[in-house]
């Protein structure tokens, strides 16, 4: 483990993270601007990069993907319905709050950090496993999407309350889930590789143009974001903060060994597993009115941490 890379990968990374947070306190950005730059992001940028990665990893590599998949899809989808059905139990987090404390476990901030860390450290090759996890991660959402719809339209029509919604639940937050370009850009790779149909290079520079700014205008939104929103540490936000990096890790480490994994893509999507929070929950706290400030102050610590998590699980995954 190079410890001069794993700066020189994670400084540039605090650097724009801090540029953006001052932008965002000095006011230089408003909502929708701020908003803007997490849509380039996340809805054009990240999704060609992750598509442009995608087909050029070999098809038989690729095809030998399935266990690696599940595993990601476990401790995903399945560490959220697990944490959703114990934290509801709680009378204090029934409703909103158990789902976004839920997907504060399940969700990481992958498709922000993932190439510009892992890229720098690990290289290129990465970018697969960061196309897998962004996969897994945006299956994961639009159920979290359903849930908070279904609370928030059981709340509309509890007694005393006057708004009504028309909109059904569950097709929104499907809609929602495959309208994502994160969902399809690496899913698109991959259909392109097991077809064997050829990119050309042109299609692939135009892609990798726009893909490039991926890194630089997501962790500047994170910036704004944490700039927008009260920070307050408690016991509570430190215990969230630690879970975050450490039990979907854990979870997917032991899945690994269940499922006899044996996979070039497995170190990096550990250390995507103990990525900070996923931005998508606090503008979900926010949209749905619970636990805004606790996933505002989780996303600073767990984006803090980078510097332990990331050079932990080097260590550990070595």
């Amino acid at each position: 483990m190079n410890i001069t890379n794993i700066v020189g990968a994670l400084f540039p990374i605090f650097f724009v993270l801090a540029l953006g947070y001052l932008a965002g306190k000095r006011h230089t950005f408003d909502a929708d601007q701020a908003a803007g730059f997490s849509k380039l992001a996340l809805s054009f940028a990240l999704p060609a990069s992750l598509f442009v990665s995608m087909t050029g990893i070999p098809r038989d590599l690729l095809l030998g993907q399935g266990r690696l998949v599940l595993a990601l899809i476990l401790s995903h989808v399945g560490l959220f319905v697990i944490a959703w059905i114990a934290l509801r139990q709680v009378a204090s987090l029934r409703g909103a709050p158990s789902i976004i404390y839920s997907l504060m476990l399940a969700t990481s901030a992958t498709p922000v950090f993932g190439l510009a860390v892992l890229e720098p450290i690990l290289g290129a090759s990465s970018a697969g496993a960061v196309g897998l996890v962004a996969l897994a991660i945006n299956l994961t959402v639009p159920l979290a999407i359903v849930l908070l719809e279904m609370d928030a339209a059981a709340r509309n029509r509890a007694p005393g309350t006057t708004t009504t919604s028309t909109s059904n639940p569950v097709v929104t937050g499907l809609k929602a889930g495959l309208k994502s370009p994160l969902l399809w850009g690496p899913l698109l790779g991959i259909a392109v590789v097991v077809a064997k149909i050829h990119v050309s290079s042109v299609v692939s520079s135009s892609l990798e143009l726009i893909g490039s700014a991926t890194s630089g205008v997501a962790v500047f939104s994170v910036g704004l974001v944490l700039a927008a929103h009260p920070v307050r540490l408690s016991t509570g936000v430190l215990a969230g903060s630690l879970a975050r990096v450490a039990v979907q890790a854990a979870m997917l480490f032991i899945l690994l060994r269940l499922l006899l994994v044996q996979s070039p893509f497995s170190r990096e999507a550990l250390i995507c597993c103990s990525f900070p929070l996923a931005t998508v929950v606090v503008l979900f706290a926010a949209r749905y009115k619970s636990a805004q400030s606790e996933a505002a102050s989780t996303l600073l610590i767990s984006t803090l941490a980078l510097a332990i998590t990331v050079p932990a699980m080097l260590w550990i995954t070595r």
